[in-house]
């Protein structure tokens, strides 16, 4: 096998000391990626190492080229404030020494401009997608490249903010999330990048946790076999889930289904989308001719959301986070968030990011990762849907000139490119949940990330309100009483219909 194309020392020494892993852009049937290489270097240690390597890419495609440092990209990014790897994941930041992920940005930023003069100047904001929209409207040029959630760059794709891609970008390269590239796509042209370039679309995107105790104390649960085997066999779906949650289920001592009762299920009203998107359904789908529609009540669509539908309503199964709200004005995360670290929950649908803030929990159990269940076995992968809100993705302004655009677009090739080890040191970061041996987890979590879900119609959004394609399933799922999506569609459609349409014609006129 070839040698990495680069490997820092000191991220080499944490390979011998700790679990790493990397992960790259999508995979399965729509994508374009690559996949992983798994190796146990155990070997006689008593505390076992694993060592997950990133694909193989072999020789930079593009080692004869090189900028000018002194003409730095200039990089419009989410700041610090609003997520953590915000800045982190383009800069050196010399107040968090020791810490392995500013470590391998640092070593990764040095290479880049020793090797081919390539240096990134940050410009911080809480929300870019306004500044970048300010700045377009004055008519100056003041960025090069901006990195923002996926629902306030997307919209900017209709407004002619974006550089269009296609002929500057080769999207084949495995560092590239083709299945992001393809479904956050209106048409045949291609605005929006994410894949191993960055964190912050791996540290939001759906999964489930769970309470390996608990499972393995239930022997009704334990009976199914290891849980991590029922997911690579592909029989993790949500029959079986909903099954699992209906074994440990129960009201609280006083036979109240509440706060301090157990749940299978924790989750949230987004959380039906999400199991939505988890049966590989989309709320709009694009054929070969790039036309979009909408897919809610399709034969498939519907079905699936039977299942979701009998899931999520059900309240003596699921604990839902709008109905834990205690502080008027919050969303119920918080207390979902202490339901699973008290041990109520056996399953806990959430984002990345919950994983390195729970395992600084004080906690009596120890948990685990998994997908999102799939619709039935014979789905062909699994299917974990992004926080639209977070989840994030690049787009060069298209106030950068087009004799700029070559080179931003060869820095970005190379920051995705030599990118392996940053990515090492979020996975080692994230997963070393507890001392414990966490391959398996590690192995999930590349499943995960290797089949990221791109939903458009819920990223838009059309339609108002609880009419919406972001709400349409959690307003459903609020009536435990009977599954109304036909007639709630009934209601919705004209106004998801119009914005639909409005947006495409806005779209086409400006494209």
């Amino acid at each position: 096998m070839k040698k990495r194309p680069y490997l820092p020392l000191f991220i080499a020494a944490l390979l011998v000391l700790s679990l790493v892993l990397t992960a790259c852009g999508g995979s399965g049937a729509e994508q374009s990626s690559g996949g992983k290489t798994v190796t146990s270097t155990a070997d006689g240690d008593p505390s076992p190492v694993y060592n997950y390597g990133p694909a193989d890419y072999g020789d930079f495609p593009y080692a004869n080229l090189k900028l000018d440092p002194d003409q730095p990209i200039r990089l419009l990014c989410v700041d610090s404030d609003r997520h953590i790897y915000g800045e982190q994941q383009f800069s050196y930041d010399s107040e968090k020494d020791g810490n392995a992920i500013n470590g391998a940005v640092q070593e990764r930023n040095n290479l880049l401009e020793e090797k081919y003069g390539i240096v990134f100047e940050l410009y911080p904001e809480k929300y870019p997608g306004e500044k970048l929209a300010l700045m377009l409207e004055s008519g100056t040029d003041a960025y090069d490249l901006i990195c923002e959630s996926v629902d306030r760059l997307l919209v900017g794709t209709v407004t002619n903010y974006y550089v269009a891609l296609d002929g500057y970008m080769d999207f084949a390269h495995p560092w590239w999330d083709g299945q992001a590239i393809e479904s956050l796509a209106l048409s045949d042209k291609h605005f929006l990048l994410a894949g191993a370039a960055i964190l912050t679309d791996d540290d939001n995107t759906y999964l489930t946790l769970y309470n390996k105790d608990m499972y393995a104390a239930n022997s009704d649960l334990s009976s199914y076999g290891n849980i991590y085997d029922i997911v690579r066999n592909g029989d993790f779906t949500i029959d079986l889930y909903y099954e699992m949650c209906k074994k440990v289920s129960h009201a609280d001592a006083s036979g109240q289904w509440g706060f301090d009762a157990t749940y299978g299920n924790l989750s949230h009203a987004y959380g039906a989308t999400v199991m939505m998107n988890g049966c590989n359904v989309s709320t709009v789908v694009k054929d070969e001719g790039n036309n979009l529609s909408l897919n809610v009540m399709t034969e498939r669509s519907v079905g699936a959301f039977d299942k979701v539908y009998e899931l999520m309503s059900d309240q003596q199964n699921t604990q839902r986070a709008e109905l834990l709200i205690t502080v008027p004005g919050t969303y119920g995360f918080a207390e979902l968030e202490q339901m699973f670290v008290g041990g109520r929950g056996l399953f806990y649908n959430t984002t990345s990011s919950s994983v390195s803030i729970l395992k600084s929990k004080s906690r009596s159990f120890e948990f685990g990762v998994l997908p999102i269940p799939k619709l039935e076995s014979a789905q062909e992968h699994y299917c974990n849907t992004v926080n639209r809100y977070q989840s994030s993705a690049l787009a060069i302004p298209s106030s950068v000139s087009s004799s700029r655009v070559p080179e931003v677009v060869f820095a970005i090739q190379a920051l995705g490119f030599y990118n392996s080890d940053v990515i090492r040191a979020y996975y080692r970061t994230t997963l070393q949940l507890q001392a414990m041996d966490t391959s398996d987890d590690a192995e999930m979590l590349d499943i995960v990330y290797n089949n990221r879900f791109y939903d458009i119609g819920a990223i838009f959004g059309w339609g108002t309100g609880a009419n919406s394609l972001e709400s349409i399933y959690g307003t459903v799922i609020a009536d435990s009483a009977s599954n109304t999506l036909a007639s709630r569609w009934d209601s919705a459609e004209d106004s998801i219909v119009n914005d639909m349409e409005e947006t495409l014609k806005a779209y086409n006129e400006q494209n």
